[in-house]
């Protein structure tokens, strides 16, 4: 964060810049940085794969959503993969870009700056890597809903959700993964990337319909057998 503030106070990129040699360390130390935030998070998802918490639910929802963002982590890897122009030497004091098919700095989103004419790569990464908090929040919702929805009160019920919406949440990193490295805004899909978004969500809704569907008497998981 340091070293992002700074550079921007300076009116200087701090990714991918390595026009000068103090620019060229300090990317590698947010590399290095970055390395270290990685196999803590791995070691974090290890050890919650061994803990044993209060709720299913709950303990699933925080190891799966760790091992998805360790996912959406490495995928900031992919933008550190030379662009042509860099490869050739047309560009030189750049290595690597959050853009596919166009150059970075074009027309982007308001508020996240993402592209809306070219593949970005920061989608699956900024997707990925949130899951770490995104799924956790899950299961306090499900507790509040249950106050009006009583199928929700089975803690059978609300793992069999969060395994689902796990599952949805790692196709969509998945979809925005593979549009955005076909170039491809994730404002202007294609009928392939609108097809493969129905048959996620048909899928989704279908696993949905399934969970909350009270499971055949003497077949009920007990929070032991999940654990």
């Amino acid at each position: 964060m340091a070293i992002i503030v700074s550079a921007a106070a300076l009116g200087r990129r701090s990714h991918f810049n390595v026009a000068t040699d103090l620019e060229r360390l300090l990317f590698a130390l947010m590399g290095l940085t970055i390395i270290v935030l990685w196999v803590a998070t791995l070691v974090i998802a290890l050890l919650l794969l061994r803990e044993r918490l209060r709720e299913p639910a709950e303990a699933w929802a925080l190891r799966l959503g760790a091992l998805i963002a360790l996912a959406g982590l490495a995928l900031g890897g992919l933008m550190l993969t030379p662009t042509p122009e860099q490869a050739s030497g047309e560009i030189s004091g750049a290595l690597g870009a959050h853009s596919v098919g166009v150059p970075d700095g074009g027309p982007g989103m308001p508020l996240t700056g993402w592209s809306t004419v070219g593949g970005d790569l920061r989608i699956p990464h900024f997707v990925g890597m949130h899951a770490l908090q995104l799924l956790p929040l899950l299961v306090p919702c499900l507790r509040l809903a249950a106050r009006r929805l009583p199928r929700l009160r089975d803690t059978g019920v609300r793992l069999r959700l969060t395994l689902v919406v796990a599952g949805g949440y790692s196709g969509v990193v998945l979809l925005v993964t593979w549009q955005a490295l076909r170039g491809q805004s994730l404002v202007r899909p294609d009928t392939l990337t609108l097809t493969a978004w129905t048959t996620l969500a048909a899928v989704a809704l279908a696993a949905t319909a399934l969970a909350l569907r009270p499971m055949p008497r003497g077949r009920t998981a007990t929070p032991e057998a999940v654990r």
